[in-house]
């Protein structure tokens, strides 16, 4: 039998990645695991109204999404554990520009998105700023075939319970198909 454990997001681990914005002329970045997919074009980040990144992504109407491989643990947390406000983040990265000329990306990610800002949706703690992918941007080592290939990026997984960063494990099943069993159809 399963225990209420009360209203409980249960939704980690979710990717962790750095999101880019220009802020007071430079390039600052922040550690968000509340990133998530509104359509196959549009993406959100629910950000603390109390942030530094919100004030660029709102006046620059652009920012980037950028996952971070495993090994940048120690500077993704850092990115999250001081405040653009007190610390120039714009030398922790390497920063590359892409069409959107305002949303700044790291280097040493092997995936980064550009996004123009669709949306802020107002919460009484957060934002949740709603963008749509312009272009995104992804190191030809961790491309198979045209497509970014999720173990080849290792991207951090960010466990809020645990308080935990998390490896992704292996792909075990074929979306679309290992349904198909049921239907009588074979899988593959």
């Amino acid at each position: 039998m399963k225990k209420n454990i009360g209203p409980v997001n249960a939704l980690y681990p979710m990717p962790v990645v750095l999101a880019g914005a220009i802020v007071e002329g430079r390039a600052n970045f922040i550690t968000v695991a509340h990133v998530g997919i509104f359509r196959h074009d549009t993406v959100a980040l629910g950000l603390g109204k109390s942030h530094f990144t919100n004030r660029g992504i709102a006046e620059q109407r652009t920012f980037s999404i950028n996952i971070m491989p495993d090994e940048l643990v120690v500077e993704t947390d850092y990115a999250g554990i001081v405040s653009g406000r007190k610390v120039d983040k714009s030398t922790l990265f390497e920063v590359e520009y892409g069409p959107l000329r305002t949303a700044p990306m790291i280097a040493a990610a092997p995936v980064s998105m550009e996004c123009a800002l669709l949306d802020v949706l107002d919460y009484e703690s957060h934002e949740v700023f709603v963008g749509k992918v312009e272009n995104t941007f992804a190191d030809e080592s961790v491309l198979r075939n045209g497509k970014i290939d999720l173990a080849a990026v290792r991207p951090m997984l960010f466990d809020m319970f645990q308080r935990k960063y998390w490896r992704l494990g292996e792909a075990f099943a074929d979306c679309w198909s290992a349904g198909k069993k049921l239907r009588g159809e074979s899988a593959g």
